[in-house]
């Protein structure tokens, strides 16, 4: 399993490869969940950082604009990156969701040979009247899209295992693999977290707050914090 740390800037991502992340992922909390960050600061990072690390970029918690999201995702995938990540936020129904990840799949895989599509649903989604998250495997295979990520849209404590129960998060990924879609599971995970992540069979496991002294807006990733995390994670790959 994947240890995937997102970072809002340079000096972020350099503590999070130096304690040894799998994927660095790009975002701007403060533009929400998946927040998308400025092209120059994506840019910055993936000159920065060793190239046999992986880096993602959200794109943010989108609107049902198809064409503005497929706009936002080929910038995303033109700046080099390896998994451009989409919240579903907007679309509200399969058909809707379908139509925008089939777009954005299309214009990314256009823009990047090797990108790859990554699309969010919220664990929480009836608090935000979004789409129901044990959908997105379906919709997933439907739109040829890469993988299915779970989170959180509200960011105010909850974890996943509050919004959702084990044996749906479990169903949710024994579905994305019989879609042949990889899973990533998010959503205020800490480090007692890992071990039932990597034994549901996620294929990637995403934190931000885990990793950063102080909050997820105004704290800063530390290398000592995901090599706690990655170090969590190492036994749990082992005994497998």
């Amino acid at each position: 399993m994947k240890l995937l740390v997102s970072v809002t800037g340079v000096e972020e991502a350099v503590a999070a490869v130096e304690g040894s992340a799998d994927i660095v992922d790009v975002k701007n909390p403060h533009e929400g969940s998946l927040g998308a960050q400025f092209p120059h600061i994506i840019q910055a990072i993936i000159r920065t950082i060793p190239p046999y690390v992986e880096v993602s970029a959200s794109i943010g918690d989108v609107p049902n604009l198809p064409g503005t999201i497929a706009l936002a995702g080929m910038g995303a995938a033109l700046c080099g990156v390896d998994y451009v990540k989409v919240g579903l936020l907007g679309p509200r129904t399969i058909e809707e969701a379908t139509h925008l990840l089939t777009a954005l799949r299309r214009a990314v895989k256009d823009a990047s040979a090797k990108a790859k599509v990554v699309a969010c649903a919220y664990a929480d989604a009836p608090s935000i009247h979004a789409l129901d998250p044990l959908l997105l495997p379906d919709v997933a295979s439907a739109s040829g899209v890469d993988g299915c990520m779970l989170d959180t849209a509200v960011k105010d404590g909850r974890t996943l295992l509050q919004c959702l129960s084990l044996p749906e998060i479990v169903s949710f990924i024994r579905a994305c693999h019989r879609n042949q879609r990889f899973c990533a599971l998010a959503g205020s995970l800490g480090p007692s977290d890992l071990l039932w992540t990597r034994e549901a069979g996620a294929d990637i496991v995403g934190v931000r707050t885990a990793a950063c002294e102080g909050d997820r807006w105004s704290g800063s990733v530390t290398s000592r914090r995901v090599k706690a995390l990655k170090e969590a994670l190492l036994p749990a790959l082992t005994e497998g």
